[in-house]
């Protein structure tokens, strides 16, 4: 039977996880381990990892999201057992999948078709309001998209893209990955420690034949903790940092 471990990595995020009922849902599933990567060490989150069945794991120093999304595939193979051909699945503590639509996606999943998936993301629980969790990789080009009041990484207009459709980058909040595929790579590269660090995996993928896949039909809530990145900020910093890594590292002069 093909496996699924889903990954949820918490930056004093306690609170999302403790709230998602879903998440709690998912666990019921004989196939389906959820672990859970403390970046802080709340109490109150091992309590209820223990009270859920959820593994717990607490990083003694804080790491990036790359690093202990990681450290959790490593636990994943070592200590759970899992291989090449199960499933690992990305999942932010704020985002929010119903069980029926987690039973569509495992659907998708166990067809076998392509290694690499996303799922189509929204802001609201009608469904209304799009997340822009689909984009495409920036190029030098693209920092003066800012001048001209676009974003960064340009982003794929959701309303005319077809389910299975190939993407070249989607965020981290919700990925899902073969091991087998994740661990050829080496994972996410340490080298970010917030923000581009799923650009950055995508593009090594897709330098490997592997392409990102796109499930338009199923859904989910991206309750979105959007930190400001005002120019004095810290998550400025570091998506600037991340950005020109990016482009010098795996875009050079395209």
């Amino acid at each position: 039977m093909v496996r699924y471990l889903i990954c949820v990595v918490s930056h004093g995020h306690a609170r999302y996880i403790l709230d998602n009922k879903e998440l709690a849902e998912l666990s019921e599933f004989d196939n389906v381990d959820i672990v859970v990567r403390d970046n802080l060490g709340e109490l109150s989150l091992k309590e209820y990892c223990a009270q859920n069945g959820f593994a717990y794991l607490h990083s003694p120093l804080p790491l990036g999201f790359g690093d202990n999304n990681n450290a959790v595939f490593d636990y994943g193979v070592r200590e759970l057992g899992f291989t090449d051909q199960d499933w690992f699945l990305m999942i932010n503590p704020d985002v929010l999948i119903e069980k029926e639509q987690f039973k569509a996606l495992i659907v998708e999943l166990n067809e076998g078709r392509r290694d690499f998936y996303t799922i189509n993301l929204y802001k609201d629980h009608g469904f209304t309001i799009p997340e822009n969790s689909v984009r495409y990789f920036a190029g030098f080009l693209s920092l003066f998209n800012p001048i001209l009041l676009r974003p960064i990484n340009s982003i794929y207009d959701k309303s005319v893209l077809e389910d299975n459709s190939y993407v070249e980058w989607a965020s981290g909040a919700f990925l899902c990955i073969k091991f087998g595929v994740f661990g050829r790579v080496g994972g996410f590269d340490s080298r970010y420690f917030m923000y581009f660090e799923d650009v950055d995996l995508c593009f090594r993928l897709k330098e490997q034949g592997v392409y990102l896949t796109y499930l338009k039909n199923i859904k989910a809530i991206h309750c979105g903790q959007y930190k400001n990145r005002s120019l004095f900020s810290k998550h400025f910093r570091w998506y600037l940092s991340s950005l020109f890594r990016f482009l010098f590292v795996r875009r050079r002069f395209i």
